[in-house]
């Protein structure tokens, strides 16, 4: 949600100091399915400075293939992340920590115009009728959206209704996530001497890393190992999120299938060949397509709905995710979408030694939720 502290009622009702000290770093933790990350910045003259970073695998530590999904039990979990900060070298205590999209519920509702005072008992009541489980046993916030559409966004004869409307009502992003992820997740992080000043969906720190200040609709896909996750971002500002289970595993699983290997000869594959046009490769080609193409139009939908609620189009699209590390997936997609389309780069917001650009342009997109955590918690 660009600069905006979305968890801001959230944090202070665990009385979180979110006040950062003068050149204190900060550790950015995203614990994905397949890899954990790991960024570590310190801010210094409103500059964020990249001090380390790392990745590790969760094949290793769940005892199958490196690429596949796996969930880890609590201790493994937490090995795994004290040998990365051992490898990485990292010294940071305090840390933003991510939660999947699927371990949480966002969605915009629309109430009657109303006071500050007013929303406060109006949301949770409205909450009820989109959380499936008892209020009691999650923890929500929201943000009311800003109004900002103008004429030229849509047509003249639409904004004459539009206009009436939002004398009427207001819309808000509300936010929930259950209290067992996150007492699970502060009780992780406290074994290995770390202190949580923050919790993030990732969704809103893949948006931090990855989009600048733009004022047109833009479509942000994260091409993750066992899902894929989209948000549209709209004046900067996430208005709808979505996902669905598939990712690069089906991706490596289809090619084991097809040419009968195992696994890591198929993510090799993946990661070597992708959806590259030589004509020795057509068959690596058209057992990939296909999955892509489902997940592209599952996204083109999504963004047609958004067009039909809100009367904007999505001007381009974003990709991050390690499936954006797919060689040839950025022509793929502008085929697709016949949009401009771009990879992240998240480092692209941090200052780090130049030498350094090449790897870091190449990786980027695998690492824009843990620089995503990092940038909110200078802030």
């Amino acid at each position: 949600m660009a600069e905006n502290s979305f968890f801001n009622r959230f944090l202070s009702r665990f009385n979180f100091d979110l006040w950062q000290k003068k050149g204190e770093s900060i550790l950015g933790v995203d614990f994905g399915l397949s890899s954990l990350k790991i960024v570590q910045l310190r801010k210094e003259k409103e500059r964020a400075i990249l001090e380390t970073y790392g990745e590790l695998s969760t094949g290793r530590y769940a005892g199958i293939d490196v690429g596949r999904a796996a969930l880890l039990p609590e201790d493994k979990k937490m090995e795994m992340l004290e040998d990365l900060m051992g490898e990485s070298g990292t010294k940071a205590k305090r840390v933003v920590s991510s939660v999947s999209l699927k371990n949480s519920f966002v969605t915009t509702i629309e109430l009657p115009k109303m006071s500050d005072r007013d929303l406060v008992q109006a949301i949770p009541y409205e909450a009820r009728r989109y959380i499936p489980v008892p209020i009691s046993e999650v923890e929500m916030d929201w943000w009311v959206l800003p109004q900002e559409y103008s004429a030229e966004d849509s047509g003249a004869e639409d904004k004459r209704s539009d206009d009436r409307l939002k004398k009427e009502t207001i819309q808000a992003l509300l936010v929930v996530i259950h209290k067992d992820v996150l007492t699970r997740q502060r009780s992780l992080l406290a074994g290995v001497d770390l202190k949580s000043i923050a919790f993030e969906v990732e969704i809103f720190s893949m948006v931090r890393s990855s989009l600048g200040r733009e004022l047109t609709p833009v479509l942000l896909i994260d091409l993750g190992v066992s899902s894929t996750k989209m948000a549209i971002v709209d004046y900067g500002i996430v208005r709808a999120a979505h996902s669905l289970d598939k990712g690069g595993q089906d991706i490596s699983d289809m090619l084991s299938r097809s040419l009968s290997i195992d696994f890591p000869r198929a993510e090799k594959i993946k990661r070597e060949t992708g959806l590259s046009d030589q004509p020795e490769h057509r068959e690596i080609r058209e057992v990939i397509s296909p999955i892509l193409d489902y997940i592209f139009s599952e996204a083109a939908g999504f963004s047609a709905d958004y067009r039909i609620r809100h009367g904007r189009s999505v001007s381009r699209v974003a990709l991050t995710g390690g499936g954006a590390l797919l060689k040839g997936i950025k022509d793929f997609s502008i085929n697709k979408f016949g949009l401009e389309v771009n990879l992240a780069d998240p480092f692209a917001k941090l200052e780090y030694p130049a030498f350094l650009e090449p790897a870091f342009k190449e990786i980027g997109p695998n690492f824009a939720t843990a620089v995503g955590l990092a940038l909110r918690g200078l802030k």
